[in-house]
């Protein structure tokens, strides 16, 4: 009886670190349910249309639920103490399923580049059912995890410091620009033709792309580091966020500057971002890029406020005060995040 027990227990414990791996897995299709419902809104009878409207957000619900299942499960995989190796395995797979709007993203463009438009579909399903193999195999395997990865000492300030660049010198403007285009497109365009004068200009842009390829590959290292250690919810938010934002850097530089400058030849400008003509709602492709876009806007302020916090606690300040901040930080960059996704689904103020 206690062998069954113990047996369904461990079987269940498999299940869960599969969970983000699995959600990942339907990813596509619930984006599929998104543009379907936003279809209804369009319905000429109000019934429909009201319809359509509950059905839009219980969609929308579902879909940024994928990324935030991982998020969970990863935290609870980081506060063990003594890890196995498939735990350890699952918390990085958790990892890869929370970036899936970017990684989705970035796929889509790919294969497009490569002539093959429609192999997301078939690639995509194909990444997580390998995912999820991974993670029972290393579930099944009970042998703690001895080995220790190990960043240099001195990535981190360095990391940190490209960082606070990154943010003043483009980051802060960018967001700044995408929040212009909630008063209307043509205020978005106007404000980004005065501030790429800056960041385009032929010395901050080349070394705008160098530091920011600098920051996905220390990053990357620094969070290989990080997935060897128990870690607590702020630690685990931060290492989400950074595997975040490394997949959506390489797939918004493959975006601007392999697809549209060099392949396509056309503008970046508010209607390259806002999915054409159709819009981000109205086309099956481009529905995509709203949670890529709402969680890359949320996760950039939230990993700078993970950062501030790490740094305050080295510095003495009380932990309960410093995860305080970081909290209302990521908050902000929820808050930053919904004029500006309002505005790219063609909803304005002015």
């Amino acid at each position: 009886m206690l062998r069954a027990a113990g047996l369904s227990n461990w079987a269940a414990r498999r299940w869960s670190m599969a969970l983000p791996a699995v959600a990942a897995l339907i990813y596509p299709v619930l984006l599929a349910g998104v543009y379907r419902s936003a279809h209804l809104l369009s319905a000429v009878t109000d019934s429909a249309a009201v319809l359509g409207g509950v059905a839009l957000v219980v969609s929308l619900v579902i879909t940024f639920a994928v990324p935030m299942l991982a998020l969970a499960v990863a935290s609870g995989l980081g506060a063990a103490q003594r890890p196995t190796n498939g735990e350890t395995r699952a918390r990085a797979f958790a990892h890869l399923a929370f970036a899936c709007p970017p990684l989705f993203t970035f796929l889509g463009v790919v294969v497009y580049l490569a002539g093959f438009p429609k192999g997301d579909q078939v690639i995509w399903p194909v990444i997580w059912i390998a995912v999820i193999a991974a993670v029972f195999v290393g579930a099944s395997n009970p042998t703690p995890a001895h080995a220790t990865a190990h960043a240099p000492s001195w990535l981190r300030p360095i990391h940190g410091a490209g960082a606070v660049i990154i943010i003043v010198g483009f980051v802060s403007l960018h967001l700044f620009n995408h929040l212009t285009g909630f008063l209307s497109a043509d205020t978005h365009i106007a404000v980004m033709g005065v501030l790429r004068k800056w960041y385009r200009s032929g010395v901050v842009e080349p070394l705008g792309v160098a530091l920011m390829l600098f920051m996905v590959i220390s990053g990357a290292l620094l969070l290989r580091a990080r997935l060897s250690r128990p870690a607590g919810f702020f630690e685990t938010l931060q290492t989400m966020t950074g595997a975040y934002l490394g997949i959506y850097i390489l797939g918004h530089m493959n975006s601007v500057f392999i697809y549209a400058r060099l392949s396509a030849g056309i503008e970046t400008d508010f209607w390259f971002a806002s999915g054409g003509k159709a819009g981000l709602l109205g086309d099956p492709w481009s529905v995509r890029l709203l949670p890529h876009y709402a969680l890359g806007v949320w996760s950039v302020i939230t990993h700078a406020g993970c950062g501030l916090r790490t740094v305050l606690l080295n510095h003495g300040v009380p932990e309960q005060t410093a995860s305080h901040l970081a909290g209302w930080i990521s908050a902000l960059g929820a808050a930053v995040a919904v004029p500006m996704i309002l505005a790219l689904v063609r909803i304005h103020i002015g």
